[in-house]
């Protein structure tokens, strides 16, 4: 029971945050200036290094349940948050270029190269004139988590294949407060409408997504 409350207060907590956090976001972009909203969003910026400490807490959690499945000698749900784990540390690490401008690591030349920003990560690597950030980052990840967050429950329930399927592999879904903290806060981060909004999205991914992590919905329950 002290877990429950603990796990209750701590959704309250950090469900808030993220909504104040795109509160103040909306203030400096609309109130303030673009200049500061910039400042809010820039590299480096509170935005991005609250995006990759809750990304490198998904991964954490990831890790944890891993272990604790190990354990428990469920080999699928171990690989399951094993690459939940091994995902969301990647994009923790991808978020802030791998520390490299933290260390002050120069890029190779192939980043120089290839790379939109001269910066040592994926995402903004540009292939045969293709915009990586665009195809794969933004594109595929924008109709996977509609899918996921729009979607998956509906087929959950209607479809006992899928049931099945994410019961033997333990995938973690969103709770309905999930779905409506992640829909008010999009909804609120469009209201925006400035350029790098789309750090307000990450950063709402990243918490929301710590929130499900903490306490997945249950199918059996709800």
């Amino acid at each position: 029971m002290e877990t429950k409350n603990m796990i209750a207060r701590t959704e309250m907590l950090v469900g808030s945050a993220l909504l104040l956090l795109i509160a103040y976001g909306l203030y400096l972009g609309h109130l303030v200036g673009e200049n500061e909203f910039w400042h809010y969003v820039r590299e480096d910026g509170p935005a991005e290094w609250l995006t990759t400490l809750f990304l490198f807490a998904c991964s954490f959690i990831g890790v944890y349940r891993a272990y604790k499945f190990r354990k428990l000698k469920k080999p699928l749900w171990m690989l399951t948050w094993g690459a939940m784990a091994f995902l969301f540390f990647f994009a923790a690490g991808e978020e802030i270029s791998w520390g490299q401008r933290i260390f002050g690591i120069e890029s190779s030349e192939f980043f120089l190269e290839n790379n939109k920003q001269a910066e040592t990560n994926l995402h903004n690597l540009i292939v045969g004139g293709q915009n990586i950030n665009i195809l794969i980052f933004s594109r595929l990840m924008f109709v996977v988590l509609i899918i996921y967050f729009v979607f998956s429950r509906l087929l959950v329930l209607k479809v006992p294949a899928i049931r099945r399927l994410i019961n033997r592999f333990r995938v973690p879904l969103p709770k309905k407060q999930h779905l409506i903290l992640m829909g008010v806060s999009t909804v609120m981060v469009l209201l925006i409408s400035l350029k790098k909004e789309s750090e307000l999205h990450e950063l709402s991914f990243a918490m929301v997504f710590f929130l499900i992590f903490l306490n997945p919905y249950e199918i059996d329950q709800d």
